[in-house]
């Protein structure tokens, strides 16, 4: 028969191991949001740099001689 004694250790060990856990888990969410973040702002780059190069493509005069090899 385990005691009032056993059973409050036992509930501080659980609770000691939910709270290293609930501590990884904050890490990896800070982590994640951090790549979320930086992916973020490489998105908005490559976004932006496919604009401008749409932008000199439909800038191309449409009658511009083909180039040599055609």
């Amino acid at each position: 028969m385990t005691t009032d004694t056993d059973r409050i250790a036992e509930l501080e060990t659980r609770l000691a191991h939910q709270e290293q856990t609930v501590d990884e888990l904050s890490s990896v969410v800070a982590e994640q949001s951090n790549l979320v973040e930086l992916l973020h702002e490489q998105l908005r780059r490559m976004s932006g740099q496919i604009g401008e190069l749409a932008e000199v493509v439909n800038d191309k005069a449409p009658d511009d001689p083909p180039p040599p090899h055609y």
